[in-house]
């Protein structure tokens, strides 16, 4: 039979690094896309190749920042918030970014 005098304590007041990393992550490709479609806009579209790799450079943070994320559930006695939070942000960033590269393909 199970130690009654042992308990478990979660803290609700620190965030897993790998979720603080997610939600960076998240951040930047939040970042990128909106200066790349502020840019696009500013000049009507007329963007070279760099917009490209600035957008497949977006999609792997936002994609790195998914996986990391979801990886953080695991963390022990550690808040969830900041892992939903980043791994919703990167998982709709992705989203977005596929979304992107096909209207950039048709």
């Amino acid at each position: 039979m199970a130690d009654r005098s042992e308990s478990v304590i979660y803290r609700e007041d620190k965030y897993s690094p790998a979720a603080i990393r997610s939600a960076v992550m998240g951040g930047i490709s939040l970042l990128i896309f909106l200066a790349e479609a502020g840019i696009s806009l500013i000049i009507e579209g007329n963007v070279g190749p760099w917009a490209g790799a600035l957008g497949i450079t977006g999609f792997l943070v936002a994609f790195a920042g998914m996986i990391i994320g979801l990886r953080s559930f695991h963390d022990i006695c550690r808040s969830i918030l900041m892992a939903k939070v980043g791994t919703l942000l990167s998982g709709i960033l992705v989203a977005i970014w596929f979304l992107v590269f096909c209207a950039g393909i048709a």
